[in-house]
């Protein structure tokens, strides 16, 4: 059923009206077709909040007319990430799962160290559905402290991305209210975070130079330059997307990992995942992959 062939059902006068199970469904399988989100049925209430306030937001009042406008749109265009940063729930902190975290300092960083005796090889970190930029500013306090310990000047660079522009825009700036610091511990606040006053920090520039912050649609990973990555740290993204959807991205990712890199995962994200080229790394409440050095080398 296409939306824009019913242009009689979606003109509004005052109060923006819901919408009957037909026309949801309509609007459900455009926006998954286009960026590969999904949203259940019966999260309605949600699509409408969502489509309702991006519709007041550019001043247009028939769902008809948006519809053909996203239509007509790609599905990287401004409009479509206006309209899921909507859809989707930021739902991040800094630290937020201290699991994979503690396998990063105890067994990936250590590792990476161990294999490139070359101080001047860099450690190359990609962040996926960074949204408002917590996850990739903790990827780079953690990296960078270890790397402080350690002593030897190794760098590192992480590239951050997300398909809503909105929340690309905060994790840019690195401006957070006293709430959303909570995680972060006062010896961390106080070596990588300005205070800006008015109960709001800064990220040090320190970081923010080895984060580079990009649009991508998850569902074009594959057309995305990055390549030969230590580390692929994907954590609050596959949750909007099916099965299927999940493994695609996942078997693309994978052949970005440079040998001996590793991709992390949310502990429930594709846990029965299997590949020759991979190993599973063994670390309580994770779920992370390795590729094969030697394997690699040999490719």
């Amino acid at each position: 059923m296409h939306l824009a062939k019913q242009a009689d059902w979606g003109v509004m006068t005052g109060r923006l009206p819901d919408l009957d199970d037909g026309h949801v469904q309509a609007w459900l399988d455009l926006v998954e077709e286009r960026t590969g989100v999904v949203i259940l049925p019966e999260r309605k209430a949600f699509l409408m909040t969502g489509l309702k306030a991006r519709m007041l937001d550019i001043g247009l009042d028939d769902y008809d007319s948006y519809y053909r406008l996203l239509s007509r749109d790609q599905a990287w265009s401004q409009e479509w990430s206006q309209l899921i940063d909507r859809l989707t729930v930021h739902e991040t902190s800094f630290f937020r799962h201290a699991p994979s975290l503690q396998l990063l300092t105890q067994t990936i960083l250590p590792g990476f160290v161990d294999r490139n005796t070359d101080v001047s090889r860099g450690f190359q970190v990609w962040s996926l559905g960074c949204a408002t930029g917590e996850e990739p500013y903790t990827l780079a306090m953690v990296t960078q402290q270890y790397f402080d310990e350690l002593g030897d000047g190794r760098r590192y660079g992480i590239t951050a991305t997300d398909i809503s522009q909105p929340s690309l825009q905060t994790a840019r700036l690195g401006i957070y209210g006293e709430r959303r610091m909570r995680g972060v511990s006062k010896s961390l606040r106080e070596k990588f975070c300005i205070e800006l006053g008015d109960g709001q920090v800064q990220m040090a520039d320190a970081l923010r130079r080895r984060i580079c912050f990009a649009q991508l649609n998850a569902l074009h990973v594959d057309s995305f330059p990055l390549r030969n990555v230590d580390l692929i740290y994907c954590q609050n993204m596959l949750i909007y997307f099916p099965r299927f959807r999940r493994l695609q991205i996942i078997e693309t990712l994978v052949t970005r990992l440079t040998p001996g890199g590793v991709l992390v995962l949310g502990p429930g994200d594709l846990p029965s995942w299997a590949h020759p080229e991979f190993t599973r790394v063994r670390f309580e409440g994770t779920l992370a992959y390795q590729r094969q050095a030697a394997v690699m080398a040999s490719a």
